[in-house]
Order: C-alpha cells, then structure tokens, then sequence
C-alpha cells in the first residue's frame, strides 16, 4: 500500500502506477466529463489502484462490491483514470484536481486527456460538434494527432476543475489534451459524451463501443420529451378560464 500525504489530502495506491495515458472529467456541463470516463473504465474492465482522499469530499457512498468512494483511481494496461464519483466540493475544486495532476506528473506519465463539456448554446452553426484544448507540450508533441480537430476559440473559457489541472500541466510542459463537446448545459448528455470517448480512442489508441452511450442518449432524450409534454398539458390545465365580454 502506497500512501503520499498531500497537505490534508491522502492518495493511496494499492500498487505501483506505470502508466503511458492519463484520463479524466467531472460533473461540468452535460456531465460529459464523468459519463465519459466512468463509461471507459467500465468498458476496458479497468481495476480499481487507488483512492484520493480529502477532509472536503462530498460524505457520500455506495456498494457495488465493495463501498465506491467518492474519488478513485482506476487502471488497464498503459491507462490511469480517475473518477470521481461524485461533483467535487467547492475547496476540492482545487485541492483534489491539482493533487492529481501533480501525482500525473510525477508518475512521469506521457500525455493526459480530460474530457469536460461546452455549453451547445454556443455551438457554432457550423455543425461542428466538439472543440479541443492542447496545451503547448500537447501541441508540440503530438499536434499531428489533432489534425482536423478544431482548438477552442480563444473568446471562450475553460472553468472549473479541467483549468487548475491545464494550468497546472501548462506550466510543468506536460502534455494534456481537453477534448471538449457540444452539450446540453441543464441535463446528462451521454450522446456528447459518446463523442468525446470516440475522439480520445482515435487519439490513444483505445478501441471503445459507444453503442450504449447512444442508446442510453436516445431513452434519455425521449424521456425529456415525455416529461416537457406532461409539463405542458399540466400547465395548460391550471390556465385560468377565459371570459369574453
């Protein structure tokens, strides 16, 4: 068991990390950055290595052979993930993605890929359905595997817990990649995030099924429509008579 303390964060590791990848995403927008990562680890049959913890993480659980914590560390192969399970709390925003990302560094891990979310609203009416963010080492290493991708535009920021870690990865010339897809900013978006997970395989060299993702999108989408037309018929209903005079 290896244990480095971080300040008041912990990162435990059942075994040693020797891995080539690193990826990752939150509960942003559309919570394209966990559905992505969570449904990766799932797909490959990745191993649970290790866990992040902190004095600020969300007190929540739940068993699935075991007690799932809120943050974990995930392994297969040449690949490192972690997830979290739950949104991070607001000081956690920081603490826990920084840690990680130093922890990437460390392991001398050779590119990160985090995966996050853009609200569609400002989509482009391009049909573009998805932008990318490299860092410099990103783009100088492996800027051939982005070819026909487009870079975010520059009017456009990049929030939460995906800035600490590209800042971080910024200044340590570590190379990192945010693969980031049009999504719907007020429900899970698995279709964007099937998009998101096709990309990054083509990039890493990870064959993934999405096939589930899109079912998934698709009872979900028809889910929504059945919602709104009962809202709608109920709304109707409670209108107040009309009198004409």
């Amino acid at each position: 068991m290896l244990v480095e303390k971080l300040g008041s964060m912990r990162i435990v590791l059942s075994e040693r990390i020797n891995a080539k990848t690193f990826m990752t995403g939150f509960h942003g927008v559309g919570q394209v950055g966990w559905i992505a990562t969570r449904y990766i680890v799932d797909s490959v049959g990745a191993r649970r290595v290790g866990f992040v913890i902190s004095p600020y993480m969300q007190p929540f659980v739940t068993v699935r052979e075991g007690v799932v914590a809120p943050y974990e560390l995930f392994s297969k192969d040449e690949f490192l993930f972690f997830v979290a399970n739950v949104p991070l709390s607001q000081r956690d925003m920081s603490l826990v993605s920084l840690a990680i990302a130093e922890e990437v560094v460390k392991l001398g891990v050779e590119c990160s890929i985090l995966f996050g979310g853009l609200d569609k609203r400002f989509a482009p009416g391009d049909g573009e359905l998805l932008r990318v963010a490299p860092t410099s080492s990103f783009r100088a290493r492996y800027g051939h595997r982005i070819e026909g991708l487009k870079i975010i535009e520059e009017g456009l920021g990049i929030v939460g817990p995906l800035a600490y870690m590209l800042a971080f990865y910024e200044a340590h010339e570590h190379p990192a990649l945010a693969v980031l897809p049009y999504a719907a900013a007020d429900r899970p978006d698995p279709l964007a995030a099937s998009r998101a997970v096709e990309v990054a395989g083509k990039l890493v060299g990870l064959r993934v099924d999405v096939s589930k993702l899109v079912e998934e999108a698709e009872l979900l989408e028809r889910r929504y429509e059945e919602l709104e037309s009962k809202i709608s018929e109920l709304m109707r209903e409670r209108e107040p008579p009309a009198y004409h005079v």
